[in-house]
């Protein structure tokens, strides 16, 4: 992988949407990093991540959760311009990591429904018959993005084997204030079951930090 693709050296950047989550539960993700400090996020994450679950961190491991951020890293920033990233720290180092990405966007329309792009994860599959495929949709307030919300759970056939699971979430706030849009998926309908309830309380800590709203 080149060092243009996934490294860089703007750090420190001011935080696009703010979170006051249990730091034990929730970790931050830098999606602009350079290869050393990632190296050492990377020893710090899983070490801390072991000794939390009582695991042995083999050179599998370490090697499959290496290869997962550096992806991750790529398809968040570059593909779907992530303003931020999180990782779900309960979920054991022998499963997939449980990230999620939040996303502000410019919407001026009325209503949700009239945003841009706002329901391209949550449309059906095109490829994947619609039996195939479980969508859910209930009203999600937010104490600092306002009532507006609404938390969407999609399953999916990723293939013959795996069942993908996504939770999105996505606040339309009044005109000159961005929408917040969040989301995260699984390959593991169990892990997103399990982590629901930390999902909903972690996503009503989300806040614009130049907004006063």
């Amino acid at each position: 992988m080149s060092d243009g693709t996934l490294w860089s050296a703007d750090l420190g950047a001011p935080l696009h949407i703010d979170t006051d989550a249990d730091p034990y539960l929730w970790g931050y993700l830098h999606l602009q990093i350079d290869r050393r400090t990632f190296k050492e996020w990377l020893d710090q994450h899983l070490t801390g991540l072991a000794a939390i679950h009582n695991i042995e961190l083999t050179r599998k491991l370490r090697r499959f959760h290496k290869n997962f951020y550096e992806q991750t890293l790529v398809i968040l920033r570059d593909k779907l311009h992530a303003d931020e990233a999180f990782i779900f720290h309960p979920v054991p180092l022998t499963y997939m990591p449980l990230v999620v990405h939040a996303t502000r966007i410019h919407c001026e329309a009325p209503d949700a429904a009239s945003c841009e792009g706002i329901s391209a994860p949550t449309a059906p599959h095109p490829d994947i018959p619609e039996w195939q495929q479980r969508t859910g949709s209930i009203a999600f307030p937010s104490p600092h993005l306002g009532e507006d919300g609404v938390r969407v759970t999609r399953s999916y056939p990723a293939d013959s084997t795996i069942m993908m699971t996504s939770v999105t979430y996505h606040w339309h706030t009044p005109p000159g204030i961005p929408d917040v849009y969040l989301r995260g998926h699984h390959d593991d309908p169990e892990v997103i079951a399990a982590a629901m309830e930390p999902l909903d309380d972690f996503a009503r800590t989300l806040r614009l930090p130049e907004t006063a709203y």
